[in-house]
Formats: C-alpha cells, sequence, structure tokens
C-alpha cells in the first residue's frame, strides 16, 4: 500500500518513460527498490555516451566495461530498435566498437545514431549496410570508407532518415536507399581533418526533406550536384563554391520552406542560383542569406519569378536596392511577413563595390498587391537611415494598408544623437494603416556567418 504509484505500472509503461533518458540514468533507476532491480534490462532504447565517463585515468578501459556490461545483462527477449553511440576521443581499436554493433543489430533494430570522433577507421558491418528494418541512421564525425569497399551491394529498403556529417561517401548509401524521405548531407573540406573529394551527388527522387551543407569545392575542380526531388517540401542549401559548381534540379511544385545560403569566389561559380529560385516559386517561405541575392543580379537577362503562395520571404542584402525589393515584392502577391537584413560588415560592402554595377530592371509603377492587401509585418535589420532605406519605410508604412507590426533595428555604429533622430522621423510618417505599431530596437553588433 505504501508503493508509490509509478512504481505499480507495468515495465513497458517503465521502459517506455526510461527509453527518454540516457542509458546511465536509466540503468541508475535499478537501486531504487527491488521493483526497479531489473527494470532498465527490458529497455529497447540504448543512449550510451562516453563523456559522462572521462575523469581519470583508465576511462577508456572502465567504459568499454560499462557498455559491455550492459549488452552482456540486459534481457534478450527484448531486442534493441533504438541505438545511439557517442564516443569522443576514443582510442580502443574498432574491433571493440565492432562488437558492441553486432550486438545490438538485429531484425528488429529501426534507428541507429553514431557519434564517433575516434583513432580509427570503422567498417560498418554487412548486416546494418542491408539490413531491412532500419528505418534511420545518423553518422557523424567517424570516417567510413572501408565500409563500401568491402560491402559495394549497399541496400537499405526501409531507411527513411539518412544524416551525414563527416568523412562518408554518401553515393552508394543514396543509390541504396530506395524510400528515402529525409536527408541531412554534410560534405566537409579539407581542413576538417579528413577529407574525400566527391565530384557527382545524386539526390534519390523520393526525398521530402533536404539539409545540404557542401564545403567541399576545391579550385580547379568542377563539381556536380543533382538534385532530381519533386517532391522535396524543405530545402536548406548552404554551398561554399570556391570554383565552378554545376548544379541540376527539377521543379519543386510541393516546397513550403526554403533557405539558401550561398559564399563564392566569384558569381560565375554559380549561375545556377536565379534558374534555381524559379524552381522553387512555389514556397511558402523563402530565405535567402548571404551572397544569394547578388547572384540575382549576374544578367540582364533575369527576371523575377511569380511566387503564388509565398507568405514569409527573408533577405540578406550587401547594398540597399530599393528597384530590387520593389520587383521582388510586385511578384509576391500574397507576402504576409518581409525581413530584410542589411549587411554592413566590410568584406560584404567589399564583395559589391569592387565588382561591376549590377542590372537592377525598373520597377511597376502600380503598387504591389501584397504592399496593399496582405504584408502584416516588416522587420529592418542593420538600418542605417540612407537615402533608399528611409524611400523604402516610407513606402511601405504609407502604403501597407494592413500592416500591424513594422520592427526596426538600429545599425549599432550610430551615437545616439542619430539614433533619436531617426526615431523621430520615422515616427512622424503618416501610416496607412491604423493598426500598425512601430518598434525600434537598439540593435548590437551582428556576426555574420
Amino acid at each position: 500500500m505504501k508503493m508509490d504509484r509509478i512504481s505499480l505500472l507495468p515495465n513497458s509503461i517503465l521502459c517506455d518513460i526510461l527509453s527518454y533518458l540516457p542509458t546511465k540514468e536509466a540503468v541508475s533507476t535499478s537501486i531504487l527498490s527491488s521493483r526497479w532491480r531489473h527494470v532498465w534490462k527490458e529497455l529497447q532504447v540504448l543512449d550510451i555516451d562516453d563523456t559522462t565517463s572521462r575523469p581519470g585515468l583508465g576511462w577508456e578501459a572502465r567504459f568499454a566495461s560499462y557498455v559491455n556490461a550492459i549488452l552482456a545483462r540486459r534481457n534478450a527477449d527484448y531486442p534493441i530498435q533504438k541505438f545511439r553511440l557517442t564516443c569522443y576521443e576514443y582510442s580502443e581499436r574498432s574491433l571493440t566498437i565492432l562488437t558492441w554493433l553486432d550486438a545490438v543489430n538485429g531484425p528488429y533494430l529501426q534507428e541507429l545514431y553514431l557519434c564517433l570522433e575516434v583513432a580509427c577507421e570503422i567498417d560498418l558491418p554487412e548486416a546494418i549496410l542491408t539490413s531491412p528494418s532500419l528505418k534511420s541512421l545518423v553518422l557523424k564525425h567517424g570516417e567510413y570508407f572501408d565500409c563500401y569497399e568491402k560491402f559495394p551491394n549497399v541496400y537499405l529498403p526501409s531507411l527513411k532518415n539518412l544524416e551525414l556529417d563527416g568523412c562518408v561517401d554518401p553515393s552508394k548509401l543514396l543509390s541504396g536507399s530506395p524510400v528515402l524521405e529525409n536527408l541531412m548531407l554534410i560534405v566537409p573540406n579539407k581542413d576538417y581533418g579528413c577529407y574525400v573529394y566527391i565530384p557527382t551527388i545524386q539526390m534519390p527522387r523520393t526525398l521530402k526533406r533536404l539539409i545540404f551543407e557542401d564545403n567541399s569545392t576545391e579550385d580547379n575542380n568542377i563539381s556536380h550536384r543533382v538534385i532530381d526531388t519533386p517532391s522535396l517540401e524543405y530545402l536548406y542549401m548552404k554551398i561554399i563554391a570556391k570554383s565552378k559548381l554545376q548544379v541540376s534540379f527539377s521543379d519543386f511544385p510541393n516546397m513550403v520552406e526554403a533557405h539558401l545560403h550561398i559564399h563564392h569566389g566569384r558569381v560565375e561559380h554559380v549561375l545556377w542560383v536565379p534558374k534555381l529560385l524559379v524552381a522553387l516559386r512555389e514556397t511558402k517561405l523563402l530565405a535567402l542569406k548571404h551572397c544569394a541575392t547578388e547572384c540575382l543580379f549576374n544578367g540582364v537577362t533575369f527576371e523575377f519569378p511569380e511566387f503564388p503562395r509565398l507568405l514569409n520571404l527573408e533577405l540578406d542584402v550587401a547594398c540597399f536596392n530599393t528597384d530590387f525589393l520593389l520587383n521582388f515584392l510586385h511578384n509576391c502577391h500574397v507576402l504576409e511577413d518581409l525581413v530584410v537584413h542589411v549587411l554592413k560588415s566590410v568584406v560584404y560592402c567589399e564583395l559589391y563595390f569592387h565588382r561591376s554595377q549590377f542590372y537592377v530592371p525598373a520597377p511597376p509603377t502600380m503598387v504591389s498587391n501584397c504592399v496593399t492587401s496582405h504584408l502584416k509585418s516588416f522587420e529592418f535589420r542593420e538600418y542605417e537611415n540612407s537615402a533608399d532605406e528611409r524611400e523604402f519605410i516610407e513606402y511601405l508604412l504609407q502604403r501597407g494598408l494592413v500592416l500591424k507590426r513594422v520592427t526596426i533595428h538600429l545599425y549599432y555604429y550610430l551615437d545616439q544623437e542619430t539614433k533619436y533622430d531617426i526615431v523621430k522621423e520615422l515616427s512622424a510618417i503618416p501610416r496607412g494603416s491604423t493598426t500598425c505599431q512601430l518598434n525600434f530596437i537598439d540593435q548590437k553588433p551582428v556576426e555574420h556567418d
């Protein structure tokens, strides 16, 4: 009668609760009472992390003994479904880790997470690379090269989530995952410590969500990335192009959210960006970061695509250009939220001023429909009160008939007297919306990626 209510729950529910804890904490519940002594042994989710075992001499041996004990003492009638292993600076031979992987692998394993910063290469077991039950595979930081030489026929028929961050050639994992929906692929550069040059990466057509960071392009090498994924709904693309990069892609009729972070040495390295913007025209959220907007100015033939569903727009611009913004807004028919961030750092402005003048077509004379009927929120970051900036703020305040909130982040280099004058001047502008609130924020220095 004195037993607590939680202890009265069946083991299946207790194990479900314990599965949200690191395995070390889950095992420690065995000291609570005799009721809890063996509950952890039925856990089907293991989360093992060596960071809790490092202090003191011989921590590697203690950690290995701890993991071996966990795997040996657990109840084999409850097969492992999810296994998470994090090892940093673990110098024991890879055979120990492979023994653990063999122990947890089986027909019921659905999720495998490996974060291995170890001083050896890991040859993933063949059974894992051909597992019919595996639905999620995460490989971070380790070197997993040899597995492709020994087991070239990678086939994961149930894999829907794949995350690769480190020295992993993704080619055969991607081609061997016929139902893959979510992919996070981070390709490192030579400074990472290990490096593999991948001339071509072809994304699976089944993808719905893609996070792709490519830091691997090198001088004098032409790389090719194929994103033929017509079902894609979410895209985050960050590319550092030190040489010419070719990107092929399909249209994305189901796109909901797209983020483009483009860094380049020359605009000629990323001539495909304007075409990608056209392919993203059905998205509801679009964020163009860093030099992505600059790529749109590269030629006089560029025409702003129509964005019939776009609700949220975030733009980084190195130098403010009213014509560019008005052209963009004219083609965003139902836009509700607009964020403009002017990158005032010396590096970004030098990139602009040391290049030829980019062509921007004259904006339409009519006020865009989104400004008069849909735009509810506008945010301006690093506002300096240049003539163009002030003209654009006045344009939105006077013509934004449904505006509810305008937020101005004042550039941190401005002195207090100048900031006071800006607040006074902008606050005096008549507003087309009677419910519009004008907010000013004294911005702190911003670090750009």
